[in-house]
């Protein structure tokens, strides 16, 4: 793992190495938003931060990475499984609802937001083929990933030769859930429960989000995997919904605010 401070991204030794290929996994620094819930790299257009800050954040970062920011694609994420597949003439769709896209165009930066769900990058450098999935725990268990790798199958990619990186995301330290979440959870898998350890609070566990994406990924076939193993919680460094949600960051309308980070990936032309 390398953290680059110009930048303020950390990246994977994994795809560092790989030629004609730039990734980053951004945290809030070296934006221009000022408000307090947003400073200062903010990405998300939903939120209440000026889109102006947003869009001139999304410069800073497309820019720093030698991409113009019209060629920077994000999705509406939905906590879905919905993959999109990027093809020729589809740059100009900027915000599809979906939370992975995939595609195999050099010239385009792929963008995920996320503020403890995880963010993955996917590369198969023998196809040229790229992704960027964004798994919260709903996402990872409907089927996110193992449908971003179909899509990258369905493009030519081998299963022996993708890479995948799990960026900074919330751990299992940070991450307590309930008796009715861990219930819902391993109904759906009862091997799920090596994920959870108890919590010192009575009926309450902590959850390995970035542990059950890699065993996804592991059962998948995929060889390759980096995880980064930074926690957006504890770390100030990011941003993090959970940790607005404990120190009660809200607008004077009562809103809660938070903002997003972005990780993108994209191929040279």
């Amino acid at each position: 793992m390398n953290k680059e401070s110009k930048t303020f991204k950390y990246s994977s030794l994994k795809l560092a190495e790989q030629a004609n290929l730039v990734h980053g996994f951004f945290t809030r620094k070296g934006g221009v938003s000022k408000d307090l819930h947003f400073q200062s790299l903010n990405c998300n257009l939903a939120s209440s931060d000026s889109k102006k800050n947003v869009i001139t954040n999304r410069e800073i970062i497309s820019n720093s990475l030698g991409f113009p920011y019209n060629k920077l694609i994000t999705v509406t994420q939905t906590h879905s499984n919905h993959v999109i597949t990027m093809k020729d003439g589809d740059e100009h769709i900027k915000h599809p609802a979906a939370d992975a896209l995939v595609t195999n165009l050099p010239g385009i930066l792929l963008g995920i937001k996320t503020a403890d769900c995880v963010p993955i990058l996917f590369f198969d450098p023998k196809e040229k083929i790229i992704a960027a999935a964004h798994a919260g725990w709903k996402g990872a268990v409907s089927g996110i990933i193992d449908n971003t790798i179909a899509a990258m199958q369905n493009l030519g990619a081998n299963i022996a030769d993708i890479i995948c990186v799990i960026g900074p995301c919330i751990q299992q330290v940070s991450y307590e859930v309930d008796e009715k979440f861990y219930n819902n959870f391993i109904s759906v898998n009862p091997t799920s429960r090596e994920f959870f350890i108890d919590s010192k609070q009575a009926d309450h566990y902590m959850f390995d989000l970035p542990a059950y994406c890699m065993a996804r990924l592991k059962n998948i076939g995929i060889q390759h995997i980096d995880n980064l193993g930074i926690d957006t919680y504890s770390n100030p460094e990011f941003f993090s919904y959970r940790r607005a949600t404990h120190e009660k960051s809200f607008n004077k309308e009562g809103k809660m605010e938070y903002g997003t980070q972005l990780s993108v990936v994209g191929m040279c032309s």
